[in-house]
């Protein structure tokens, strides 16, 4: 088992009952499970920086000011309504050779990337990511679409 990075969608009054750990996280299904890709699209989409200042850094928030806490066993960070259609906005005009022109699987293995490992054979790992990539693209555009709140957390 590894970390799994999960996404749900919130309204205020269930993004506010997280945040009072007044409901666990455990109890609700995520919307997407991105599996271990979830550092590996972050490295890619942000430009390997840690900051979530654009956008599509905030696509599989790690860190900054969308971090709301440890809760239920977990990090967690949430994006809000306005942050959610920024992101899709952002996704939308990326495709696969955007991805591919940002993957660098030996500077991403150097650097410790989650959950590159020596014998990972480099295409076969972009697949995986793509399939998540594609996924998390689909989930911001229905998120959007709802004006909901963006829930993240890796459990």
């Amino acid at each position: 088992m590894g970390m799994i990075g999960n996404y749900i969608t919130a309204s205020a009054e269930l993004l506010q009952a997280i945040r009072n750990e007044e409901t666990s996280l455990h109890g609700i299904e995520p919307k997407v499970d991105i599996d271990k890709s979830w550092q590996a699209l972050h490295y890619i989409l942000s430009g390997g920086e840690a900051e979530e200042a654009s956008p599509l850094g905030a696509v599989v928030p790690l860190n900054g000011p969308l971090y709301i806490g440890h809760y239920s066993d977990a990090e967690v960070f949430a994006l809000e309504p306005e942050q959610v259609k920024e992101t899709a906005d952002a996704l939308e005009g990326i495709e696969e050779s955007y991805m591919r022109e940002r993957y660098q699987f030996r500077r991403m293995l150097d650097e410790g990337i989650y959950p590159l490992m020596d014998d990972d054979e480099p295409e076969e790992f972009f697949d995986y990511l793509y399939t998540y990539f594609q996924a998390v693209k689909e989930f911001y555009r229905k998120a959007s679409a709802d004006q909901a709140y963006v829930v993240f957390y890796i459990s």
